[in-house]
């Protein structure tokens, strides 16, 4: 359920993002076929502005205008964020399990069957492994 809200949220932000992108660029378009005589940073600059800090505003303009480019944007807006939240992979991959599959660097705790291989272990009674580790400590005198 926390990945559900999660995902939720990501989705009204990416929203509210793209959103805003939508509306200034459907509302250039005709800024600027409006606005051909006079082009220059202010008028443009101060447009922006204002889509960014009254947003609702301005979309609720573009629709009582019946803005095609607005209609589309919102749609491929809505469409894309759905598709980026709940259609991607949120699983690991391939190559980011290194159980499946390992490359140099990658490491792993090693599994039952790959420690003790039949044939491959030897049992030592207790005693005897004493006894060849009380060997092993012994120097070329045959000391301690």
């Amino acid at each position: 359920m926390k990945v559900m809200g999660i995902r939720l949220l990501l989705m009204a932000f990416l929203l509210a993002i793209f959103e805003l992108i939508v509306i200034n660029i459907a509302g250039i378009l005709p800024f600027l076929a409006a606005h051909q005589a006079n082009i220059s940073g202010a008028p443009l600059m101060a447009f922006i502005m204002e889509n960014l800090m009254n947003p609702i505003g301005t979309s609720t303009s573009m629709i009582e205008k019946k803005n095609p480019l607005f209609f589309m944007g919102s749609a491929a807006v809505i469409v894309l964020a759905v598709c980026m939240v709940f259609f991607t992979k949120g699983d690991k991959g391939k190559y980011e399990l290194a159980d499946k599959y390992s490359v140099h660097g990658s490491s792993r705790f090693a599994q039952k069957h790959e420690i003790f291989m039949h044939g491959e272990m030897v049992e030592v009674p207790a005693k005897q492994l004493m006894q060849d580790l009380d060997a092993s400590m012994l120097d070329s005198k045959g000391e301690k």
